[in-house]
């Protein structure tokens, strides 16, 4: 079993989220990435000074946003006051609807299969950080 998959049935075991959610990560983790136009996953990547092999590695089913935003009050309740404030000011809200329409937009960016976001590359080190959606 993936380690992703562990991830998914601990979280079960720990009530953080419902079977019928783990169901729909791990469909979300079957299905590729870009198909019928809909964004799966949200990737970030760190690469070395002139290195085509990644450092860092990290992916993440954007169903797991969607569940995040369903759970949104219970993120509400474990974050500092001034934290919420912070975020609230800059325009960022962390309920269901705003996860829906980033769904949305994600979707529409991985409308040909990979939607690079942002690729960053550090002048001093060479380091370079890619954010992308397939």
């Amino acid at each position: 079993m993936s380690e992703d998959r562990l991830r998914i049935l601990k979280m079960v075991e720990d009530k953080k989220i419902t079977a019928g959610e783990a169901a729909k990560l791990m469909a979300a983790m079957d299905t590729p990435g870009g198909t019928n136009g809909k964004a799966r996953w949200l990737k970030v990547r760190v690469f070395e000074k002139n290195s085509d092999k990644a450092k860092v590695r990290v992916t993440v089913p954007l169903t797991l946003l969607k569940i995040a935003g369903s759970l949104g009050g219970k993120f509400s309740m474990m974050m500092p006051d001034e934290a919420k404030a912070q975020m609230e000011s800059k325009g960022i809200k962390l309920d269901a609807e705003s996860f829906e329409d980033i769904e949305k937009l994600f979707d529409q960016f991985a409308v040909n299969g990979q939607y690079k976001m942002v690729d960053v590359e550090d002048d001093e080190s060479g380091d370079r950080v890619e954010v992308y959606v397939e």
